[in-house]
């Protein structure tokens, strides 16, 4: 029968090694990788303390917390936990170290500080001297007049000691946090409530513990307008759980977070915000993103790498505007799935979209780059910026026009029954009948679209010879750019005369009974060595 040890409860449990605790919850660093502390103590048959670690990088585990049948913890991802001795984890140092370690002075740094060595494979050292690096330096190093602050992968664990933070950086206003042992949102509220004109926080590739009075932290947040919290292993659920901390936040981004599901915010949850960033989830339906519509000031939606195949807006028809999304400005969809022209018609129901990225999606590439361009200007009728190249008067009067020549066809067949084109049309070319109204309707002769095929430009030629009767007349089809010396060669062959005694003569007659009058006419009038070229039509 299996042994079950239960799984302990985060920051229950600790053991006092010298100076220092180590608690269930905990974030380490080992050989590279970064991981969660779920078990702290004996294992059976094993000398030491042993660590149970939950590996961010799930490739790096061999279990799900058990040892010879024995779970002393259980991973959130299958096999992604192992042990490790206790003596081979980095737990980090407090934020004010990181600090000083970056960005203090250091003596042997400064009187080399004006220097950069230049690589070379012999001879004595090169260097090229930095004018005003000691000035730099020197500003660097007066910690209050930091403004900037750039932490990542330097395995922060805490805040250090009470106001130390606050002291020591008051003044900062752009602080990165990535790539660190922060363990939960009681960590970082320790951090930001010391450092009142912060603005900007970027926290990706953390793994922090979601608190229960979120809400309680809303003023320690009140200058925050940016957060980054890519790749922190959160749901969409998760972060709106948090969401309530901060009131005032305008520009969110949540990239690499493995989110396929979206619920609607509660109001005023993110009442302010105007970038949101959800690339690289895997959303893959459009359904999904709008139940984000009804955030009224969002002006920008990135939404690159989601495996989004389709767009549709169902709450209107073709022809009228959405009531999703309604100051969306710019709206990025690279690399997705999108197959259909419908897929493009449909964001001309969006009021405000102004600024547009669509690159790497197939139906952009089921036509050459120039053609996809007209086709997507022509479709919606605000855009002023595609694929961040600007659209000019005369670009979007040619992509219009162009348009209308393109589709006049299918708008006259759909338009048989009906003084209106049919429904399917409109889904396709909602914008067709305002295009119309603007520019007319394209003359029949200017629709006629030339074909890039050789069978499609080949002309049909009959020749003859008057003074050959007995030979009948050949029907060829040549190709139009055929030059007179190629043809004269092709008589040549066909009559079986020197290249010097070929006389063509080319007729335009539609009348075929005319054909043959003039045929017998020349039977008369020609010498042997003449002959004929006669052109029956001028296309197949």
């Amino acid at each position: 029968m299996k042994n079950s040890l239960q799984c302990m409860k985060k920051r229950e449990i600790s053991i006092i090694m010298g100076a220092s605790a180590v608690e269930i919850g905990y974030r380490i660093h080992c050989d590279g990788e970064y991981g969660t502390v779920l078990y702290v103590g004996q294992i059976s048959g094993m000398d030491g303390t042993w660590l149970g670690i939950e590996w961010d990088n799930p490739s790096r585990g061999k279990h799900s917390g058990s040892h010879n049948n024995v779970i002393y913890f259980t991973t959130r991802i299958p096999n992604a936990g192992s042990f490790i001795k206790i003596s081979k984890a980095d737990f980090g140092i407090p934020c004010p170290n990181a600090i000083k370690i970056k960005y203090g002075k250091n003596e042997d740094a400064k009187k080399l500080s004006n220097l950069i060595n230049l690589p070379q494979k012999s001879g004595s050292e090169r260097h090229i001297e930095m004018v005003g690096m000691e000035k730099i330096m020197g500003k660097q190093s007066n910690f209050s007049q930091l403004t900037d602050v750039v932490l990542n992968g330097m395995n922060i664990n805490g805040p250090g000691n009470e106001n130390e933070l606050a002291e020591l950086v008051p003044n900062i206003q752009n602080l990165d946090l990535s790539q660190n042992l922060l363990a939960s949102w009681k960590d970082v509220k320790s951090i930001v409530k010391q450092l009142p004109h912060l603005s900007t926080l970027v926290l990706s590739k953390n793994r922090l513990k979601v608190i229960d009075d979120e809400e309680s932290n809303q003023d320690i947040y009140q200058s925050l307008k940016m957060l980054v919290l890519n790749d922190v292993a959160y749901c969409w659920k998760e972060i709106l759980q948090c969401s309530v901390m901060w009131p005032f936040i305008e520009e969110l981004c949540v990239l690499d977070n493995e989110m396929s599901i979206l619920e609607t915010p509660s109001f005023p949850v993110f009442s302010k915000l105007k970038l949101l960033s959800l690339d690289n989830n895997p959303l893959k339906s459009w359904s999904e993103i709008n139940k984000l519509g009804r955030l009224t000031n969002l002006e920008e939606l990135h939404l690159d790498n989601t495996s989004l195949e389709s767009i549709e807006f169902p709450d209107v028809s073709s022809t009228e505007k959405t009531n999703l999304f309604p100051n969306l400005k710019i709206l990025f969809i690279k690399n997705n799935k999108l197959r259909k022209w419908h897929d493009i018609s449909e964001l001309n129901k969006l009021k405000n979209l102004k600024n547009l990225m669509v690159n790497n999606n197939p139906i952009v590439q089921s036509v050459n780059q120039e053609t996809s361009r007209q086709l997507i200007i022509a479709k919606i009728q605000g855009l002023e910026m595609l694929n961040r190249t600007q659209i000019d008067r005369s670009e979007r009067r040619g992509a219009e026009l162009d348009y209308l020549k393109r589709y006049r066809k299918e708008w006259v067949e759909s338009c048989q029954n009906s003084t209106q084109p049919s429904e399917s049309f409109m889904a396709e070319h909602s914008t067709y009948l305002a295009l119309l109204q603007k520019h007319g309707a394209a003359d029949e002769n200017e629709v006629k679209v030339q074909s890039t095929l050789i069978k499609d430009n080949l002309i049909c030629v009959k020749i003859f010879s008057p003074l050959m009767p007995d030979k009948p007349i050949l029907t060829k089809k040549l190709p139009a750019e055929m030059t007179v010396g190629k043809l004269k060669a092709l008589v040549q062959r066909i009559f079986k005369v020197a290249a010097h005694q070929v006389t063509l003569t080319r007729l335009f007659k539609e009348d075929d009974g005319e054909i043959k009058k003039i045929y017998s006419h020349l039977c008369c009038m020609w010498t042997i060595c003449d002959a004929m070229l006669f052109c029956l039509s001028n296309a197949l």
